[in-house]
């Protein structure tokens, strides 16, 4: 019983003498330094693909709402400048619903609201004058589209009032493409399984059906992606996301488990982007000018340059 009090002080005494000197008298006594336990880094799947050290350099975060399904492009870049917009979550939700904000460069450190009840399908007008969305009003749950306005006017809503029920349920809607700076060509939902492409006058408000309805189809919402309109070989039965980036020598990859890696075409090699351990992304977008990429991780919105200093 002796022995076993003595081994027990000297450990007393030892834990004593640590917290005196420091960890590195720890150390010397036999005991451990406590030390971060480093994030592991994600193994890359692709063949013949050389993991290289990470070459962009992470910027900032906001946070960003989450989704149940698909609701289109939750993150999207101008056209012309470096002017991020995203879907931002608010104090009252996180979820499906929230507000289109806008990030400039360099810092990205201040957003600005443009419109709330934000649901997804962002589209900025070729002139950069407009962001289309897609809007879920609480009031009568129903979806409509909105144009926000970054120089401060008032956002606008294509379907206002009663005009936003197009079916019996929540009268689903989508954002096709911008015909040019003045028309968007919209879907609106026109019974079970049936859709119907509208051309809106972006100053009148009008709106004039093209051609006949379609059957609903399941990647209505998907997010969009830049890619050749031919795949090269080595990329066409890769599992998970490619987009590359405007001037064609970079590639943001999210893979089947969530991971993100952005892939130097040229190089034939690819490292990954620090989104955190356990981060999951979902979406990501390129700067008109390649220098910044945009990610979605989980409920947040991550922003990476590649202007490293």
């Amino acid at each position: 019983m002796i022995e076993i009090r003595s081994i027990y002080n000297i450990k007393i005494v030892g834990m004593f003498i640590c917290l005196l000197l420091g960890a590195s008298a720890c150390t010397i006594l036999g005991g451990s330094a406590s030390e971060e336990t480093p994030t592991p880094e994600p193994t890359s799947t692709i063949p013949n693909m050389q993991v290289v050290s990470p070459q962009a350099c992470f910027a900032v975060q906001h946070g960003m709402i989450r989704v149940d399904h698909p609701q289109g492009d939750l993150i999207a870049w101008s056209p012309v400048t470096d002017v991020v917009a995203y879907i931002a979550s608010t104090r009252g939700s996180s979820w499906n619903v929230g507000e289109l904000n806008i990030l400039s460069a360099p810092l990205f450190d201040t957003s600005t609201r443009l419109a709330t009840q934000v649901a997804g399908e962002l589209a900025w007008s070729p002139d950069a004058n407009a962001i289309a969305y897609l809007g879920l009003r609480r009031a009568d749950n129903l979806y409509t589209i909105g144009l926000a306005y970054p120089n401060g006017r008032a956002s606008k809503d294509l379907f206002p009032g009663e005009a936003a029920r197009t079916d019996d349920y929540s009268s689903q809607k989508s954002i096709l493409e911008w015909i040019n700076p003045g028309r968007l060509r919209v879907l609106e939902s026109c019974g079970i399984n049936c859709l119907q492409a509208l051309d809106f006058g972006v100053l009148s408000g009008l709106s004039t059906p093209v051609g006949d309805p379609i059957e609903r189809y399941w990647d209505m919402w998907s997010v969009h992606t830049f890619h050749p309109d031919v795949l090269p070989p080595q990329y066409t039965n890769l599992p998970g996301q490619l987009n590359w980036s405007p001037d064609a020598n970079r590639i943001a990859y999210i893979d089947e488990n969530g991971n993100a890696w952005v892939i130097n075409v040229d190089a034939g090699s690819l490292y990954p982007l620090d989104i955190g351990q356990f981060g999951t992304a979902t979406e990501s977008d390129w700067s008109y000018d390649s220098q910044y990429l945009a990610v979605q991780v989980d409920q947040n919105l991550m922003i990476f340059s590649f202007k490293c200093p």
